[in-house]
Protein backbone atom coordinates (compact mmCIF):
# COMPACT_ATOMS: atom_id res chain seq x y z
CA UNK A 1 0.00 0.00 0.00
CA UNK A 2 3.00 2.48 0.65
CA UNK A 3 4.36 1.63 -2.90
CA UNK A 4 1.41 2.44 -4.56
CA UNK A 5 1.23 5.58 -2.30
CA UNK A 6 4.70 6.97 -2.78
CA UNK A 7 4.49 5.77 -6.80
CA UNK A 8 1.30 7.68 -7.11
CA UNK A 9 2.87 11.12 -5.62
CA UNK A 10 5.68 10.48 -7.63
CA UNK A 11 3.74 10.44 -10.79
CA UNK A 12 1.68 13.15 -9.14
CA UNK A 13 4.97 15.71 -8.61
CA UNK A 14 5.93 14.46 -12.10
CA UNK A 15 2.95 15.79 -13.53
CA UNK A 16 2.57 19.02 -12.18
CA UNK A 17 6.67 19.97 -13.21
CA UNK A 18 5.91 18.53 -16.94
CA UNK A 19 2.70 20.78 -16.73
CA UNK A 20 4.92 23.78 -15.51
CA UNK A 21 7.18 23.41 -17.73
CA UNK A 22 5.08 23.52 -20.60
CA UNK A 23 3.48 26.67 -19.37
CA UNK A 24 6.72 28.53 -19.40
CA UNK A 25 7.60 26.84 -22.63
CA UNK A 26 4.90 28.17 -24.32
CA UNK A 27 4.90 32.18 -22.68
CA UNK A 28 8.51 31.96 -24.23
CA UNK A 29 7.10 31.24 -27.43
CA UNK A 30 4.32 33.52 -27.64
CA UNK A 31 7.00 36.03 -26.17
CA UNK A 32 9.25 35.19 -29.67
CA UNK A 33 5.91 35.18 -31.76
CA UNK A 34 5.10 38.64 -30.60
CA UNK A 35 8.60 39.96 -31.07
CA UNK A 36 9.08 38.54 -34.36
CA UNK A 37 5.58 40.35 -35.70
CA UNK A 38 6.79 43.49 -33.81
CA UNK A 39 9.93 43.49 -35.99
CA UNK A 40 8.40 42.40 -39.13
CA UNK A 41 5.83 45.41 -38.72
CA UNK A 42 8.37 47.88 -38.13
CA UNK A 43 9.52 46.78 -40.97
CA UNK A 44 6.64 47.13 -42.94
CA UNK A 45 6.16 50.75 -42.12
CA UNK A 46 9.27 51.55 -43.64
CA UNK A 47 8.14 50.22 -46.54
CA UNK A 48 4.82 51.39 -46.67
CA UNK A 49 6.03 54.82 -45.94
CA UNK A 50 9.26 55.58 -47.89
CA UNK A 51 9.62 59.27 -46.86
CA UNK A 52 9.48 57.90 -42.97
CA UNK A 53 12.22 59.60 -40.58
CA UNK A 54 10.85 58.51 -36.85
CA UNK A 55 7.99 56.64 -35.65
CA UNK A 56 6.52 55.92 -32.86
CA UNK A 57 4.05 53.39 -31.10
CA UNK A 58 0.92 55.78 -29.76
CA UNK A 59 -2.40 55.09 -27.93
CA UNK A 60 -5.34 56.63 -28.23
CA UNK A 61 -8.68 56.26 -26.44
CA UNK A 62 -7.02 52.00 -25.90
CA UNK A 63 -6.21 51.77 -29.90
CA UNK A 64 -2.62 51.39 -30.75
CA UNK A 65 -0.64 52.10 -34.12
CA UNK A 66 2.74 52.99 -35.34
CA UNK A 67 2.85 56.49 -36.41
CA UNK A 68 4.85 57.45 -39.36
CA UNK A 69 6.84 61.13 -39.53
CA UNK A 70 8.77 62.82 -42.18
CA UNK A 71 12.02 64.26 -41.62
CA UNK A 72 9.99 67.54 -40.67
CA UNK A 73 8.04 65.99 -37.87
CA UNK A 74 4.80 65.99 -40.08
CA UNK A 75 2.53 63.09 -39.66
CA UNK A 76 2.05 60.88 -42.56
CA UNK A 77 0.32 57.77 -42.08
CA UNK A 78 -0.17 55.06 -39.48
CA UNK A 79 -0.13 51.61 -39.56
CA UNK A 80 -2.22 49.27 -37.03
CA UNK A 81 -3.44 45.76 -36.94
CA UNK A 82 -6.41 44.49 -37.04
CA UNK A 83 -8.75 41.30 -36.29
CA UNK A 84 -11.90 40.19 -38.23
CA UNK A 85 -13.56 36.56 -37.73
CA UNK A 86 -12.84 34.28 -40.74
CA UNK A 87 -14.06 30.81 -41.51
CA UNK A 88 -11.18 29.22 -39.98
CA UNK A 89 -10.88 31.65 -36.87
CA UNK A 90 -9.35 35.20 -35.81
CA UNK A 91 -7.29 36.60 -38.92
CA UNK A 92 -5.21 39.09 -38.07
CA UNK A 93 -3.86 41.89 -40.29
CA UNK A 94 -1.76 45.19 -40.38
CA UNK A 95 -3.55 47.82 -42.34
CA UNK A 96 -1.40 51.18 -43.54
CA UNK A 97 -2.98 54.11 -43.89
CA UNK A 98 -1.54 57.72 -44.85
CA UNK A 99 -2.09 61.16 -43.85
CA UNK A 100 -5.07 61.32 -46.98
CA UNK A 101 -6.95 58.75 -45.25
CA UNK A 102 -6.05 55.98 -48.26
CA UNK A 103 -4.93 52.47 -47.35
CA UNK A 104 -1.49 51.79 -48.75
CA UNK A 105 -0.49 48.79 -47.90
CA UNK A 106 -2.50 45.56 -46.44
CA UNK A 107 -0.47 42.05 -45.09
CA UNK A 108 -1.98 39.02 -43.44
CA UNK A 109 -0.10 38.40 -39.73
CA UNK A 110 -1.84 35.07 -39.04
CA UNK A 111 -4.75 33.11 -40.43
CA UNK A 112 -5.97 29.34 -39.83
CA UNK A 113 -8.26 29.78 -43.36
CA UNK A 114 -8.52 26.26 -45.65
CA UNK A 115 -5.22 25.82 -47.93
CA UNK A 116 -5.91 26.51 -51.40
CA UNK A 117 -9.46 28.46 -50.70
CA UNK A 118 -9.84 30.72 -47.94
CA UNK A 119 -5.36 31.65 -47.72
CA UNK A 120 -6.16 33.43 -51.16
CA UNK A 121 -6.51 36.50 -48.22
CA UNK A 122 -3.16 36.34 -48.37
CA UNK A 123 -2.30 36.42 -52.04
CA UNK A 124 -0.10 39.59 -53.02
CA UNK A 125 -2.80 39.67 -56.08
CA UNK A 126 -5.90 39.86 -53.58
CA UNK A 127 -4.70 41.98 -50.97
CA UNK A 128 -3.80 45.10 -53.95
CA UNK A 129 -7.36 45.48 -54.81
CA UNK A 130 -7.74 47.21 -51.33
CA UNK A 131 -4.99 49.58 -52.05
CA UNK A 132 -5.95 53.59 -52.78
CA UNK A 133 -9.23 52.72 -51.50
CA UNK A 134 -10.44 55.26 -48.71
CA UNK A 135 -13.40 56.22 -46.94
CA UNK A 136 -15.89 57.54 -49.41
CA UNK A 137 -15.06 54.11 -51.03
CA UNK A 138 -17.37 51.19 -50.76
CA UNK A 139 -14.51 48.65 -50.48
CA UNK A 140 -17.47 45.80 -51.05
CA UNK A 141 -17.38 47.25 -54.88
CA UNK A 142 -13.74 47.36 -55.68
CA UNK A 143 -12.34 44.05 -53.57
CA UNK A 144 -13.52 40.55 -55.02
CA UNK A 145 -15.45 37.94 -53.20
CA UNK A 146 -14.19 34.83 -54.26
CA UNK A 147 -16.57 31.64 -54.55
CA UNK A 148 -15.50 29.09 -52.60
CA UNK A 149 -13.81 31.61 -50.06
CA UNK A 150 -16.95 33.59 -49.62
CA UNK A 151 -16.56 33.92 -45.60
CA UNK A 152 -12.83 34.48 -45.49
CA UNK A 153 -12.58 37.28 -48.26
CA UNK A 154 -16.06 38.76 -46.89
CA UNK A 155 -14.44 38.92 -43.58
CA UNK A 156 -11.08 40.48 -44.72
CA UNK A 157 -13.75 43.38 -46.48
CA UNK A 158 -15.55 43.65 -43.39
CA UNK A 159 -12.58 43.71 -41.21
CA UNK A 160 -10.60 46.42 -43.18
CA UNK A 161 -13.45 48.69 -44.11
CA UNK A 162 -13.98 48.75 -39.96
CA UNK A 163 -10.03 49.04 -39.53
CA UNK A 164 -9.84 52.11 -41.76
CA UNK A 165 -12.69 53.79 -40.04
CA UNK A 166 -10.66 53.61 -36.26
CA UNK A 167 -7.53 54.75 -38.09
CA UNK A 168 -9.01 58.14 -39.14
CA UNK A 169 -11.13 58.29 -36.37
CA UNK A 170 -8.09 58.20 -33.79
CA UNK A 171 -4.63 59.36 -35.89
CA UNK A 172 -6.46 60.83 -38.59
CA UNK A 173 -8.81 63.66 -39.96
CA UNK A 174 -11.88 62.78 -37.51
CA UNK A 175 -13.89 65.02 -40.10
CA UNK A 176 -13.51 62.93 -43.06
CA UNK A 177 -15.38 60.03 -41.18
CA UNK A 178 -18.92 60.31 -42.73
CA UNK A 179 -21.77 60.10 -41.25
CA UNK A 180 -23.59 56.51 -41.03
CA UNK A 181 -26.22 56.55 -43.13
CA UNK A 182 -29.94 57.35 -41.58
CA UNK A 183 -33.60 57.24 -42.64
CA UNK A 184 -35.93 59.58 -41.21
CA UNK A 185 -38.98 57.61 -39.54
CA UNK A 186 -40.79 60.30 -39.45
CA UNK A 187 -41.07 60.53 -43.22
CA UNK A 188 -41.55 56.52 -43.96
CA UNK A 189 -45.00 56.21 -46.34
CA UNK A 190 -46.63 53.10 -45.46
CA UNK A 191 -45.46 50.22 -47.91
CA UNK A 192 -43.29 46.89 -48.26
CA UNK A 193 -39.71 47.72 -49.53
CA UNK A 194 -36.85 45.10 -50.36
CA UNK A 195 -33.40 45.45 -49.74
CA UNK A 196 -30.12 43.33 -49.65
CA UNK A 197 -26.65 43.83 -47.84
CA UNK A 198 -23.58 41.80 -47.07
CA UNK A 199 -24.00 39.37 -44.08
CA UNK A 200 -21.00 36.85 -42.89
CA UNK A 201 -21.18 34.82 -45.56
CA UNK A 202 -24.14 35.67 -48.10
CA UNK A 203 -26.18 38.62 -49.06
CA UNK A 204 -29.43 38.95 -47.30
CA UNK A 205 -32.41 40.31 -48.53
CA UNK A 206 -35.21 41.64 -46.30
CA UNK A 207 -39.02 42.98 -46.88
CA UNK A 208 -39.79 45.96 -44.46
CA UNK A 209 -43.65 46.25 -44.05
CA UNK A 210 -44.36 50.01 -43.55
CA UNK A 211 -48.09 50.97 -41.67
CA UNK A 212 -49.09 53.95 -39.80
CA UNK A 213 -45.74 55.88 -40.49
CA UNK A 214 -43.92 53.01 -38.17
CA UNK A 215 -42.27 49.23 -39.17
CA UNK A 216 -44.43 46.92 -38.23
CA UNK A 217 -42.79 43.73 -40.12
CA UNK A 218 -39.49 42.95 -41.31
CA UNK A 219 -39.44 39.62 -43.01
CA UNK A 220 -35.77 37.69 -44.23
CA UNK A 221 -36.37 36.11 -47.41
CA UNK A 222 -33.28 35.70 -48.73
CA UNK A 223 -30.04 34.72 -46.87
CA UNK A 224 -27.48 31.66 -47.20
CA UNK A 225 -25.32 32.66 -43.78
CA UNK A 226 -25.08 29.73 -41.08
CA UNK A 227 -28.39 28.98 -39.64
CA UNK A 228 -28.16 28.86 -36.10
CA UNK A 229 -25.92 32.01 -35.82
CA UNK A 230 -28.47 33.84 -38.29
CA UNK A 231 -31.38 32.30 -35.78
CA UNK A 232 -29.88 34.53 -32.76
CA UNK A 233 -28.39 37.20 -35.33
CA UNK A 234 -32.84 37.97 -35.92
CA UNK A 235 -33.16 39.73 -32.48
CA UNK A 236 -31.99 42.64 -33.99
CA UNK A 237 -35.34 42.45 -36.04
CA UNK A 238 -37.36 42.88 -32.90
CA UNK A 239 -34.56 45.64 -31.39
CA UNK A 240 -35.29 47.65 -34.74
CA UNK A 241 -38.92 47.62 -34.88
CA UNK A 242 -39.49 48.03 -30.85
CA UNK A 243 -36.89 50.91 -30.95
CA UNK A 244 -38.53 52.07 -34.47
CA UNK A 245 -34.81 52.85 -35.11
CA UNK A 246 -31.37 50.95 -36.83
CA UNK A 247 -29.56 52.12 -33.98
CA UNK A 248 -29.86 49.29 -32.34
CA UNK A 249 -26.71 46.63 -31.21
CA UNK A 250 -25.70 44.03 -33.15
CA UNK A 251 -26.23 40.74 -31.55
CA UNK A 252 -22.45 39.15 -29.83
CA UNK A 253 -21.28 35.83 -31.30
CA UNK A 254 -23.49 36.97 -35.01
CA UNK A 255 -22.17 40.48 -36.00
CA UNK A 256 -21.73 39.97 -39.39
CA UNK A 257 -24.87 38.41 -40.09
CA UNK A 258 -26.73 41.12 -37.44
CA UNK A 259 -25.20 43.79 -39.41
CA UNK A 260 -26.40 42.39 -42.78
CA UNK A 261 -29.91 42.17 -41.41
CA UNK A 262 -29.82 45.71 -39.90
CA UNK A 263 -28.14 47.14 -43.69
CA UNK A 264 -30.28 45.35 -45.67
CA UNK A 265 -33.50 47.13 -43.85
CA UNK A 266 -31.35 50.65 -43.85
CA UNK A 267 -31.12 50.17 -47.80
CA UNK A 268 -34.62 49.14 -47.89
CA UNK A 269 -35.87 52.04 -46.45
CA UNK A 270 -33.50 54.24 -48.02
CA UNK A 271 -34.94 54.00 -51.64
Amino acid sequence: MKDIIRNGLILAIICAVAAGALAVTNDITSAVVEARIYEETVAELEELFPAIEDFEEKEVDGYKGFVAYDADGNYIGVLAEGRTEGYGGTIRFNLGVNDEGEIVGVTVISQSETAGLGDVITRADYLEQFEGLGLEDNIADHVDVISGATVSTRAMINGVESELMEIVLRFGDADAVPDAPTVDMDALEDGTYTGTASGFKSDVTVEVTVSGGEITEITVTDHDDTPGIFADAEQVIDDIIAEQSLDVDAVSQATGSSNGIKNAVLNALAQ
